[in-house]
Formats: C-alpha cells, structure tokens, sequence
C-alpha cells in the first residue's frame, strides 16, 4: 500500500458586489426563543466584509490504481503466447523436414548400394566366367596351332581340329562378352581391365550414379541445426511471458516489469527471424 497523500484543491470566490450576504448552508437545530440563531450572527458578520474567502482541504487516499498496467499484461502475455506458438511451429516443421531429409538419405544410398552392388554382380558372375572361356579358347588354339607346325599326317590334322573347336568356341560367345572383346579393356600384361569395365557399367545407368546421399544427408544436418538454433528463441519468449505474469501481484513495479518483457519479446522475436533469414 502507497503512503496516503493529502490532495489540497483551494477553491477562491470573490465578491461581485461591495457586499454580498454569507448564509449558512447547514441546518441548525431550531434555537429557543430570545437567542439568536447562527445564521443572523454569520450575516451580520459577512455584512462587514467586501469579500469571502473559502478555503477546503481535502484529505483523502491517494494510490496507483490496482487496473494501471492490467491492460499491458493481457497484451503482453497475449502477443508472447502467439509468438512462442510461431517460432514451436515452424520449428517443428522445419526438424519434420530434417527428418525427411534423412530418411531420404538413406533410402538413397540403399538404392545406390544395390544398383553398385548389381554392377559388380553383373561383372565378376557374368561377364568374368564367359571371358575366361574365350581367353581360355584362344590360349588352347594358339597352342593346337604351334603344335600342329610340327606334326605331320594324323597327329596334324587331329591338332587342327582342335584348334577349329576353340576357334568355334571363341566366334560363338564372343559377341556376349565385351570385356574379352574390346580392345580397351587389355592390359599389356594379358589381364583384362575390370576397374575399367566396372566404370563403363556403372556409367550406363547415370540416374543412379547421380544419387547423392551424401548431400541429403548434410542437408538434413543444416536443417536440424537451424531447428535447433530457432527453438532457442523461446528462451526470451518465455522469460516475456514470465515478466508478464510477475507483473500482475507487483503493482507498483507492473510497468517496468512489462517494459522488459517487451524488451525480451522483442528480443525473442528478432533472434527468430534472423535464423529464418540467415541460417
């Protein structure tokens, strides 16, 4: 409670005339017969006078309304609880996205893992076997070949037929395997070049080589951190809406409790805008 101040209100009325007559407003008790009654005395009394003057003072409370500031508080808490609803949702809606982003990360690589792990399937159980048999057919004939310059008569023509056996093999699969085929795939040591072959096999499907998990994945992670980053502005919001409801049973400090909680939600208010511009 508030000291009491005494409120002084002078009030000054002059006389219009030289002399003006002062009667009494209050009722007096009727006076017995033969005493003068108050009125006559105070008009005779003011009869005497050019002027009057009537001072009242006015004693009486005089406290902060308890409704000063109450006004402040519902818009304080009001505009605070609409902010911080704000900055949860669109939070939440940007850490749903982070978790999207990752789910789509993995579901990516799983895609580029079986289309990889096809590729090389492919290579090594398909192609390999088959080139083998025609490099295994070449060295065969070559060989009949050499052997059957020595030889004469029925031994020569049995290693001829031989060669004509593998020279058959060789024409019959040869157009399935590029790998024993194509010059580029040769080494100079007789070997095959399969990390070549792998990459022109990877190369024919270019939809999955483009997949980048990777980025998803780092995308996810810029998005979970600028969720994180924006939840931090509910910590002004919040202390806003504390300072709000402080300020009701303190009175005499409402209004500097409501001007630092629109420092604060303002404050919260900022930080949150600048992660949704910047970040």
């Amino acid at each position: 409670m508030g000291a009491r101040v005494p409120r002084i209100v002078p009030r000054i009325d002059f006389a219009a005339t030289p002399r003006r007559r002062y009667i009494d407003a209050v009722t007096a008790p009727e006076p017995s017969r033969g005493s003068q009654m108050s009125g006559e005395i105070l008009e005779a009394a003011a009869s005497e006078v050019e002027g009057i003057v009537v001072s009242e003072v006015i004693v009486g409370d005089h406290e902060p309304s308890p409704e000063r500031g109450r006004g402040g508080v519902a818009v304080l808490l009001t505009v605070a609880a609409v902010v911080a609803a704000v900055i949860g949702f669109r939070a939440a809606i940007i850490s749903s996205s982070a978790s999207d982003s990752w789910q789509s990360a993995l579901r990516t690589e799983v895609k580029r893992s079986a289309s990889a792990t096809e590729d090389v399937r492919y290579l090594y159980q398909t192609e390999l076997p088959l080139a083998f048999q025609i490099i295994q057919a070449r060295i065969v004939q070559g060989e009949m070949l050499a052997a059957a310059q020595g030889q004469t008569g029925a031994a020569k023509q049995g290693l001829l037929i031989e060669a004509g056996i593998q020279a058959q093999i060789i024409s019959g699969i040869s157009s399935s395997s590029d790998l024993a085929t194509k010059p580029e795939y040769a080494l100079t040591s007789g070997g095959l070049d399969l990390g070549q072959r792998l990459a022109d096999l990877r190369a024919e499907q270019p939809a999955m080589v483009a997949l980048d998990p990777d980025g998803l994945e780092a995308a996810g992670d810029k998005l979970a951190n600028k969720a994180e980053v924006l939840s931090l502005a509910l910590i002004p919001t919040s202390v806003a809406a504390f300072l709000g409801v402080l300020s009701q049973p303190f009175r005499r400090r409402r209004v500097l409790l409501l001007r630092l909680g629109t420092v604060a939600l303002a404050g919260g208010a900022a930080m949150a805008l600048i992660v949704e511009v910047l970040a």
